[in-house]
């Protein structure tokens, strides 16, 4: 029930500024709105109590008491919108009068007397209902965070370290058998399992490990409503890059399915078939592999065994983990070791610990859940028996579902609206966090309510990201080669919370979200109840929901989101009230889908990628509200047509190749804060107009790579408020020479990638960047100065260090000694080194809080040419990630690191 209060959270700032803003309110007329703030104030101090009861908890009458709210102040605040762009003169379209009957009455903004009454009698209907729900206790507000630095590792690698060794080295023991029996299908094997206890992990880790001695593999993700072009797409990218990075559309699954087996013809190979829900997706994936031979072999995953057995071979049922492999994992969570644990606490902690009965994701949920806990028997009894009932007997969903659920009833109310928001997503979905940040900016999750001191609403999202990744509710996934900043850009839904949430999601008719299928998602039966759409999501396609009963419900829904290649999509003109747009592939779409776009008066994201469109329509410039835009993917070049300068609230802009119309200026944005765009002149001229700039992302791909640096370099010394740059060149390597002599000492992430500068740069150095967090240069030169590495150790901010040293040749190698000192690099965490003539050597002190260090070799090792690396002098490192193609270098780095003594897990890539 936490919904209706986000809701009232946005609507109640609005009314403030109706009374102090420039609306020109009758006397008598503030004398009601100000009565009407206060009414719903008091409901709002009802919600936040009601918000912090479970679900199940909470009395029938007052759920219906709380979706009133809810649906009222929807209603008002849509209202209220529309009467502001009406009282500022921009008067809507006639079909956006229909948002609502409340305002109808009113002709200009100084007689909406009537139209307060009525929201004012509405109100108190709702409020007779309320009295006995009255408190005072309102939820803590937030504070920022970081990512808890062991998450990525524990979901990337949950039960590898612990308890996968015996299930992993029977396995691998049958991969690697050839069996010369006459079974046919003996080159199956099937790992059934609940979900959450650990089945793409361990498939995952055999196929790591034994990829080496096959000639290819590839590992896939079927999901409940496979794509099975995708995946056929997937596989074939996979097995040769190079070859199949564009595929032709028009292929059909005959012809992929032909492609994928002559690939793989007199090839020895292993894959991974991962997540298959029924008989009938394998059936369709197999004709692609059922003529492995020369010992390959195929690894599927599924939660039913029915599959498993469909698909033959060998079964593997994943069990439970063991009581000490759970205690290892539950304290590895909270505790640095299992010896640290309170012994008040040890009893608890086996009730606990037996009630997630050995699963995983219940495991390290409910230690996330703990983590933020007092350390006493107390509060932890308490979690022990909010769990009514466990996994004692089985592994029942519904029981896993309790368990989840209990941290879901934790998480302060803003939070429960964030993660309930991602119910719009499709299983296994990569997710953005900038979009998703964006997207809960637009509808207003993050608002001045919640906003500590002297931080932006932005940081607030991120720190929301950052909470729900350590509560273990979302999954933080792989980062992009070239991102590689230290931080977590790409998130996952776990299978188990995205069920979880899609359940309470539907309940609450907070997101309506239709499958390919037709069927909505987290509905278990069916009603006859008529509810208001207030965020729809469609997966693949609409179709099915464009019947002129479907369109009266659009004019109420605030947040359209469209995944998967459609070619059509519902009428825009029927969405008075859209705040966020998102088409997450338009390359099916025409022009004519988007004509209705400036009808969109309260829209303040539109996300269209993957876009096909040459140009943005002309109305684009009637979006008034409009606050992001992201046009990234698009397939050519789209031009901006000259009602884009209309745009005055437009504070981000994230695009690839644009064409600006004669006449338009981006300098003239004068709202824009963060830019991320591709090169061109008259995109460059005059930047240096955008004086609210904080973001500047360039990338460059033109062989006027040089000429553009010089006018940049120009405008960036003009940006008094820039924090964040990134230049990026897509297209091999370029030489380039930055040298700027007033660079933004605000600038707190610099990242330089694919431009190689011919001199270490005089403007790093701690007087002119003393904010910089985040730093990523490349450098022409074999052999960094010990005073270049002296001036990076000066950065008192400095968190993420990435050098990039690139050489014509081979040099000889040399040593890039790093010292300790109390001074030296004392905030970095994060060191990324990549050189084919240097090789770090950290001294006793050096780099005191390191905790994650990549090296990338591209030279030939000899023996002991790592015996000074001086890994051990790391005392807070926790991960060391070393990639090198040869496998020569890898057997030295094995045999130099073998009895490295430290904890820190190690990866060669």
């Amino acid at each position: 029930m936490n919904i209706a209060t986000g809701a009232m959270n946005t609507l109640l700032p609005k009314l403030g500024e109706l009374l102090v803003g420039e609306y020109k309110l009758q006397k008598g007329v503030k004398g009601e709105v100000e009565e009407l703030e206060k009414e719903l104030k008091g409901m709002t101090t009802a919600l936040h109590k009601v918000a912090t009861m479970p679900s199940d908890q909470i009395d029938e009458q007052v759920k219906i008491w709380a979706s009133d709210v809810r649906e009222l102040s929807y209603d008002i605040e849509d209202a209220v919108d529309t009467f502001m762009l009406k009282s500022k003169g921009h008067e809507p379209a006639t079909s956006f009068k229909k948002v609502t009957n409340l305002f109808n009455k009113f002709k200009t903004n100084h007689q909406i007397h009537a139209v307060i009454k009525d929201i004012m009698d509405q109100v108190k209907k709702v409020s007779k209902r309320r009295d006995r729900y009255r408190v005072n206790d309102i939820t803590a507000r937030p504070t920022v965070v970081d990512v808890d630095p062991r998450l990525e590792a524990m979901y990337r690698k949950a039960t590898e370290l612990v308890g996968i060794s015996k299930p992993k080295d029977e396995l691998t023991k049958r991969l690697l058998e050839h069996d010369m029996s006459s079974r046919q299908q003996s080159n199956i094997i099937s790992i059934v399992g609940f979900g959450g206890l650990g089945k793409t992990t361990l498939a995952n880790s055999l196929l790591q490990e034994l990829k080496e001695n096959f000639d290819c593999h590839f590992f896939v993700l079927v999901s409940l409503n496979p794509d099975t072009n995708k995946i056929l797409k997937n596989i074939l990218l996979q097995l040769d890059k190079k070859k199949y990075s564009h595929i032709d559309e028009a292929w059909d699954t005959k012809h992929l399915i032909d492609k994928i087996r002559d690939f793989l013809n007199n090839r020895r190979f292993l894959c991974v078939i991962d997540d298959v829900w029924k008989e009938s997706a394998w059936d369709n994936i197999k004709l692609a592999v059922q003529d492995a031979k020369l010992g390959s072999k195929i690894i599927v995953t599924t939660r039913n065994m029915v599959v498993a057995e469909h698909a033959g071979g060998g079964v593997y049922e994943m069990k439970p983990l063991s009581d000490d492999d759970s205690r290892h994992l539950f304290y590895k969570r909270i505790f640095d070791s299992n010896d640290d644990c309170p012994a008040d606490l040890c009893s608890v902690t086996e009730k606990i610990l037996k009630k997630c009965g050995g699963v995983p994701v219940a495991i390290i949920t409910t230690a996330c859940l703990l983590a933020s806990k007092p350390w006493n028997s107390q509060e932890w009894d308490k979690v022990n028996k909010s769990i009514s009932f466990g996994l004692e007997d089985s592994l029942d969903v519904g029981r896993m579902r309790k368990i989840l659920s209990l941290s879901y009833n934790d998480l302060p109310f803003h939070l429960k609206t964030c993660l309930l928001s991602l119910s719009k997503y499709p299983e296994d979905e990569l997710i953005r966090k900038d979009v998703l940040i964006w997207s809960w900016l637009a509808e207003g999750f993050i608002t001045e309510e919640t906003r500590p001191a002297g931080t932006s609403l932005q940081e607030i999202g991120e720190s929301y990201f950052s909470e729900l990744i350590n509560r273990s509710l979302i999954q933080p996934m792989g980062r992009l080669y070239y991102r590689e900043d230290g931080k977590v850009h790409v998130c996952k839904v776990h299978d188990m919370v995205l069920e979880l949430i899609n359940q309470l999601s539907a309940e609450e008719d907070f997101v309506t979200t239709y499958l390919s299928d037709g069927q909505q998602a987290g509905k278990n039966t069916c009603t006859t109840q008529k509810k208001k759409i207030r965020r729809l999501s469609l997966h693949k396609s609409y179709k099915s929901y464009a019947s002129p009963e479907a369109r009266e419900q659009y004019s109420k829904v605030r947040s359209l989101t469209v995944f998967g290649k459609v070619d059509s999509i519902p009428p825009l003109s029927s969405f008075y009230v859209l705040r966020v747009l998102q088409l997450e592939d338009c390359s099916g779409l025409d022009r004519n889908h988007l004509n209705d776009l400036g009808k969109l008066r309260l829209l303040k994201f539109l996300c269209l990628r993957k876009c096909s469109a040459t140009r943005l329509p002309e109305s684009i410039g009637k979006l008034e509200s409009l606050e992001t835009l992201d046009i990234r993917g698009a397939e050519t070049m789209v031009l901006f047509p000259m009602s884009f300068v209309k745009l005055r609230k437009l504070v981000r802009l994230f695009a690839g190749r644009v064409q600006l119309a004669h006449g338009l200026m981006l300098g003239n944005m004068k709202s824009l804060q963060e830019l991320s765009v591709e090169a061109t002149p008259e995109v460059i001229r005059d930047l240096g107009n955008l004086k609210e700039l904080r973001t500047l992302r360039i990338i460059f791909k033109g062989r006027e790579t040089l000429e553009l640096m010089e006018s940049i370099q120009t405008s960036i010394q003009r940006f008094t408020n820039l924090q964040g740059l990134d230049l990026q060149y897509n297209i091999g390597v370029c030489i380039v020479s930055i040298d700027m002599q007033q660079i933004p000492s605000s600038l707190q992430r610099l990242f330089v990638v694919g431009l190689d500068m011919e001199a270490f740069p005089s403007w790093i150095n701690s007087s002119m960047l003393s904010h910089l967090a985040t730093l990523s240069i490349w450098l022409k030169f074999e052999y960094l100065q010990s005073d270049h590495l002296d001036r990076l150790a000066e950065l008192p901010s400095l968190r993420f260090l990435r050098l990039t040293l690139r050489t014509g040749g081979e040099g000889q190698q040399q040593k890039l000694t790093i010292h300790g000192s109390a001074c030296a690099f004392r905030s970095l965490k994060h060191f990324h080194f990549y050189s084919s003539s240097m090789m770090p050597s950290f001294q006793p002190g050096a780099m005191p809080h390191l905790e994650r260090l990549c090296l990338e070799i591209w030279t030939n090792l000899k023996r002991g040419d790592l015996n000074d690396l001086g890994l051990e002098n790391l005392h807070s490192l926790r991960h060391v990630t070393i990639c090198s193609m040869d496998q020569k270098n890898r057997a030295v780095v094995k045999e130099a690191l073998k009895n490295y003594p430290n904890q820190a897990e190690i990866e060669l890539l």
